[in-house]
């Protein structure tokens, strides 16, 4: 006797008919959050993988943290503070 309750329909499970809520912690439990320190030391609100790699890559950021994985950002520098919002700063 199968331990489902209701309906069993062997198709259910196979054609991917799981409520929303399975689907979205399953895709939630995947996604990583790295930890992100300010150039002062304030703990920010933590960011994407594909975005802290952008970070490191860039030379924005350095890796502090392995376990859990934790980024530095760099103090910016005046070629960074040139351009605010698309708009070149006037000096």
């Amino acid at each position: 006797m199968s331990e489902d309750t209701g309906l069993n329909l062997g198709t259910e499970k196979a054609a991917g008919n799981r409520p929303a809520s399975c689907r979205v912690s399953s895709r939630r439990a995947n996604c990583v959050a790295v930890q992100v320190v300010a150039s002062d030391g304030q703990l920010l609100n933590p960011c994407h993988p594909a975005r802290a790699r952008e970070l490191i890559r860039k030379q924005r950021a350095i890796r502090i943290g392995h376990q859990p994985y934790t980024i530095r950002l760099l103090p910016l520098q005046s070629d960074d503070a040139v351009t605010i919002h698309g708009q070149q700063e006037c000096s």
